[in-house]
């Protein structure tokens, strides 16, 4: 299992696994203002990280979450 440690981890795995183009700035661009993002690539970003990392994701914080940047904050923290 990888681990989450820096935002390039992320972003990588964001591009890799999700199969979403994000550079390092857009991290904290609310979901609604990103091109292209839709629920289908919040799904594959929660299943990638809990698959590479090992880390559960609680449903309702990530549904909370309004930027990728605090997602990866939540994959931090469990």
């Amino acid at each position: 299992m990888a681990t989450l440690t820096t935002s390039d981890d992320y972003v990588n795995l964001l591009r890799d696994l999700v199969g979403f183009p994000v550079s390092p700035d857009e991290l904290d661009t609310p979901f609604d203002m990103l091109n292209g993002w839709d629920s289908v690539h919040l799904l594959k970003l929660v299943t990638a990280i809990e698959r590479e990392s090992g880390v559960r994701l609680a449903v309702a914080r990530v549904l909370e979450a309004q930027t990728l940047n605090e997602i990866f904050g939540l994959a931090s923290l469990a």
